[in-house]
């Protein structure tokens, strides 16, 4: 499937892609009370991940990793499976994907709860590629929080010794859990950072997903000849709260009513619609459709029986997960 932005079939992909996993994140949200919210970056980590190639290696962030994993071919219905850890997920049941997809080969999903883990797999990934001379990159994405372990700034600092073909997304959502990330982030930003290390640092608008893709496709091109990693700090918003049950007392109603008037999806839906690509009727009918699937979908591997995998059952820590949820 084409992704390409420049074409009227690349550019309808990239809105259903960014639909489709605002669907499936919403449906999430409503069945899930461990969800952690994407709705409003969809433009990152769409735009950070569209038109790679099947052998270059994805790390996205937690928020929005299952959207980024239906844009790359999982089944829905497979990777809700995975979330909820029952036996229609490729695991089985052996795992449960609570805030991440499935891993695979090619996608690094989140294994720790300690943040910034993916980002040193992304960095060893990128290390794999450069000693094979492969001409694949690996691409990772981060939150302004996650900015602040140091396992990011030394994956920085060796990315940048080795110039390694990496990309990395930052995905400043402006908060970490509760603390605005003008508090939590000492000497500047994170891009000032990242030029301190000697990395290559683009800042952009994260709710404009055409200035994303411009963004990330020149540091994909660097990367694949050499040029070694850079850093794409894009600035966007969580409209949502941290978790389900965030209470939100540390902003305002005001703050989060300006930024949904960025919203992504509507801002780039505009354009199509401008342009005569997509009818505004035939726009609010394809979400539509594409929310009630998800939520069908979520639905039914949340109702799914407990597991009957033999390697589970037998287990120490055998018991129905999802009582949890």
């Amino acid at each position: 499937m084409s992704f390409d932005h420049g074409t009227p079939e690349g550019r309808m992909n990239l809105w259903r892609a960014m639909v489709r996993g605002r669907a499936f994140d919403q449906a999430m949200c409503r069945h899930n009370n461990h969800w952690h919210e994407a709705r409003g970056e969809e433009a990152v980590f769409i735009g950070g991940f569209a038109q790679l190639e099947a052998d270059d290696i994805v790390a996205p962030h937690f928020r929005g990793a299952c959207a980024v994993s239906l844009m790359r071919g999982s089944d829905p219905a497979e990777l809700a499976a995975g979330v909820f850890g029952t036996d229609g997920s490729n695991s089985g049941g052996n795992w449960r994907g609570d805030i991440c997809p499935t891993p695979s080969e090619r996608f690094i999903g989140m294994f720790s709860g300690s943040l910034g883990t993916t980002v040193a797999y992304a960095t060893g990934a990128a290390l794999h590629l450069q000693q094979r001379h492969l001409k694949n990159v690996a691409v990772c994405a981060f939150g302004d929080g996650t900015a602040n372990a140091g396992i990011v700034a030394e994956s920085m600092n060796l990315a940048s010794m080795l110039k390694l073909p990496l990309v990395f997304i930052c995905q400043n959502n402006q908060y970490a859990t509760s603390l605005p990330a003008t508090t939590a982030i000492a000497g500047g930003t994170v891009s000032d950072r990242a030029k301190a290390l000697g990395l290559e640092v683009v800042d952009v608008d994260g709710n404009d997903l055409e200035a994303v893709i411009s963004a990330r496709a020149t540091a994909v091109a660097r990367a694949r000849e050499g040029g070694g990693p850079t850093l794409i700090h894009a600035l966007t918003y969580r409209m949502g709260g941290h978790y389900m049950n965030d209470p939100e007392t540390y902003r305002t109603r005001d703050e989060v009513a300006a930024w949904e008037k960025l919203d992504p999806i509507t801002r780039f839906e505009q354009k199509l619609i401008v342009a005569g690509e997509l009818g505004a009727d035939e726009a609010a009918s394809e979400t539509l459709s594409l929310m009630a699937e998800m939520n069908d979908i979520v639905a039914a591997a949340k109702d799914a029986p407990p597991t009957e995998n033999l390697v589970l059952n037998p287990s120490a820590y055998a018991e129905d997960w999802r009582i949890a949820s």
